[in-house]
């Protein structure tokens, strides 16, 4: 149907998309606009003292006014979706982490990958520094595929919830398996 068509006919008579099938580990309550605003600017103001930033150094970075990131950080004003992605890139967090969303859905197909890692052998000057450096990481890899319906959650928050599903089994000869990473 084209929009010409869409937009003419009545209200009532709009037809709805679908909604999307959702897996139950990505169903969370929906947080109010204030709440969501306290949240993001408390993550603005942690980020951007964890990385050793300005207002200034932000908005420079963002092409805004130093005023902006400060109302962003008091939570007098919400950045637009395009701010909210270059601060997420620029602190290099996801947008759900910048949110204060704790667990982040996956998508299928997904890897993890170690960037740092990655930029680090990618930086290397020649073979004998490449070939050196692969050596010395032992069996550490770059990247791991990450299963349908895994989330990531922060390590203490993982730890946490495996010692409770492990605290079910205390006899299990496998509950110590939840404690250590694939691989």
């Amino acid at each position: 149907m084209c929009a010409v068509h869409c937009h003419a006919m009545s209200p009532s008579r709009r037809i709805s998309a679908p909604e999307p099938s959702r897996h139950p580990a990505d169903v969370t309550e929906k947080p109010d606009r204030r709440q969501l605003s306290q949240t993001l600017a408390e993550r603005i103001r942690e980020l951007r003292a964890l990385r050793g930033l300005t207002q200034e150094d932000v908005a420079a970075a963002l092409g805004c006014h130093e005023s902006a990131v400060s109302r962003w950080e008091s939570a007098s004003r919400m950045p637009p979706c395009t701010d909210v992605l270059a601060l997420a890139e620029l602190f290099r967090v996801s947008v759900d982490e910048l949110l204060g969303r704790k667990d982040q859905p996956t998508r299928r197909e997904s890897a993890l990958l170690d960037r740092a890692l990655l930029e680090r052998l990618g930086a290397a000057r020649d073979t004998r520094e490449f070939d050196r450096l692969v050596g010395e990481l032992g069996d550490q890899a770059i990247w791991v595929e990450v299963p349908a319906g895994a989330v990531l959650v922060p390590l203490s928050e993982a730890l946490r919830r495996t010692k409770d599903v492990a605290k079910r089994f205390p006899k299990s000869r496998y509950a110590d398996r939840l404690f250590r990473p694939r691989g």
